[in-house]
């Protein structure tokens, strides 16, 4: 069976809108994206490497066994978010990893002086 990006989406949409409900959101955050191994995962730094060459950074989280990718200056809508969380799960997927969802830290204003 193969991976739903329909409901994926869906539930980032969500989870934005869950959000959204409870707080005001900024509009720029820096986003960390999570990939956990499955039972026949490619070691984490074949994923690392997939990932540098897609343009992403990544680190391995040796304490709990996942993958972190970093994605700073996104803008804090679904679309935006999306364009990274797909591509970045279907290169976890295909070397055996499944998406564990996403967190964010406000990026408003990190730079001003």
């Amino acid at each position: 069976m193969g991976h739903d990006f329909e409901r994926q989406r869906s539930e980032t949409a969500w989870v934005l809108d869950d959000l959204a409900a409870k707080r005001d959101l900024p509009p720029v955050a820096d986003f960390d994206f999570f990939l956990i191994p499955g039972v026949r995962a490619e070691p984490a730094d074949a994923l690392i490497r997939a990932l540098h060459a897609a343009g992403y950074a990544a680190v391995a989280n040796e304490d709990v066994g996942d993958v972190t990718v970093p994605v700073h200056g996104v803008t804090v809508s679904l679309n935006a978010i999306w364009a990274h969380e797909r591509p970045i799960a279907e290169i976890g997927l295909f070397l055996g990893y499944r998406p564990d969802g996403w967190g964010f830290m406000d990026a408003t204003g990190v730079n001003e002086m």
